[in-house]
């Protein structure tokens, strides 16, 4: 039936895709873009002219992959190998039992009742931030994408670690999970060099970063474990829990490397995410006037509770229209573990298939008009006419992110706070280009005059 080669699909010339190298370590969305305009939803490529993959943004198809035929896929080399080698093996790139049994402990630290207990000391680390985001801007226009990044690392790194890491500390360990993410992105894009990496010393010079980073979690977590008591934080929970079928505790190996995966996957995720919604507001003020409408008629000037951030419907609805249009996932993969049939295309084993988000989120099909902002996309009636996978900014299926719904009270929490306390413009009405790398990221600053109200 299967004869190696993928059937049914447009396919870019392998000679080609390794001429979009280049391109593809500059802006890959731009070269998927190109073909999707070309080609069509569906269409082959290989990544350096060498690694095969189907990419897709048809929903049926990709709910094969993230759900309906799920058993037929693992995550592909990107992350299993590539992710691994500076990760470790963890919730985010293993499989099968060991998935379920980390999953199932580490979804105990994203119940409703724990975010709903951590939510006031989020609250109380956001307004210190506010003050000290009050004094940059009292200096001239500041960038909303440093000041979020900064903003969401303190706050995904109280939730993981509580109080006793310093914000030196946790900006050391971003700054090299930036510069690791970024080079993981060129082995994927050009796995050509990868040998010349390893010989050239540059795969050892970043293995020093991420051994630097390492070491500071580890020390907290030799702390933590030798004190024997601790905040109500991620790392206490990790520590703490035991396994449910084996009764055994994490070990400090499995506790550095999940409270990592944890701040990559938190942190980006937000600041990448907020960014995008504030640059979009910037571009429509009217929205900002309603969702501080909003703000005033559901909390007016009292605390923030997880119930009120929840009832703020049209601030969520802004939020996942800019998660639309810049998903911070822009591309999932997997990996076929045998011949498969998906929906009439025939796809060998070893093939990779991207779900390609971003281009998915544009699909015509589904979304008219999609380059326009407009959050009454999200209202319920439009919202349940479109296909299940046709928006699947934190993915899909059982894999879909463990994180997303911490994620959704943050961004609620630090749009409702600013918008209630500030006053804010872009200072320049310039279009911002996107730069993607593990996630979307803004391809330079978003400058924003902001005032206390």
């Amino acid at each position: 039936m299967f004869d190696g080669t993928i059937t049914n699909a447009p396919h870019v010339p392998r000679g080609r895709a390794f001429l979009d190298s280049r391109d593809m370590i500059r802006n890959p969305v731009s070269v998927f873009e190109r073909y999707r305009e070309a080609l069509g939803p569906t269409f082959t490529f290989h990544f350096g002219g060498a690694m095969r993959a189907l990419v897709t943004t048809e929903p049926e198809l990709i709910g094969a992959v993230l759900k309906g035929q799920r058993e037929s896929f693992h995550k592909s080399d990107i992350q299993v190998e590539r992710m691994v080698e500076f990760q470790g093996m963890g919730l985010v790139n293993s499989h099968g039992e060991a998935w379920y049994r980390q999953r199932r402990l580490l979804a105990k630290g994203f119940a409703q009742s724990r975010m709903s207990a951590v939510l006031p000391l989020q609250a109380e680390v956001l307004d210190d931030l506010m003050t000290r985001l009050h004094a940059d801007a009292a200096e001239g226009p500041v960038d909303i994408h440093q000041q979020m990044v900064r903003v969401t690392l303190r706050l995904v790194g109280n939730a993981l670690f509580g109080r006793s890491m310093s914000m030196a500390e946790l900006e050391q360990i971003g700054d090299a999970i930036s510069d690791i993410q970024a080079f993981i992105v060129r082995q994927i894009v050009q796995p050509y060099k990868i040998p010349w990496f390893r010989i050239s010393g540059q795969t050892e010079a970043f293995q020093r970063i991420r051994r630097a980073g390492d070491a500071i979690v580890m020390q907290h977590v030799q702390a933590r474990r030798e004190a024997g008591t601790g905040e109500t934080d991620f790392l206490r929970l990790l520590l703490e829990t035991p396994y449910h079928d084996t009764g055994d505790n994490l070990t400090e190996e499995q506790v550095l490397i999940e409270s990592l995966q944890l701040m990559v996957a938190g942190n980006e995720t937000s600041s990448n995410a907020l960014s995008w919604v504030f640059y979009l507001l910037g571009r429509h003020p009217e929205y900002i006037e309603q969702i501080r409408a909003e703000v005033d008629e559901v909390v007016g000037t009292g605390a923030f509770s997880f119930t009120n951030l929840h009832e703020l419907a049209l601030t969520r609805r802004v939020i996942d229209e800019a998660l639309r249009l810049y998903p911070p996932f822009w591309m999932i993969d997997r990996i076929a573990l045998h011949d498969v049939e998906l929906c009439g295309v025939h796809v060998p084993k070893g093939t990779m298939v991207i779900p390609y988000i971003y281009g998915t989120h544009r699909n015509t099909a589904f979304w008219d008009d999609p380059e326009r902002f407009d959050p009454s996309r999200f209202e319920a009636a439009a919202a349940k006419a479109r296909p299940s996978f046709g928006y699947i900014p934190f993915g899909g299926g059982p894999r879909v992110c463990i994180g997303n719904g911490m994620a959704i009270m943050q961004m609620l929490l630090i749009i409702a706070t600013f918008v209630r306390e500030t006053d804010f413009a872009l200072a320049e009405d310039a279009p911002v280009g996107i730069k993607p790398m593990m996630l979307l990221r803004p391809d330079g600053p978003i400058m924003m005059r902001v005032s206390r109200r």
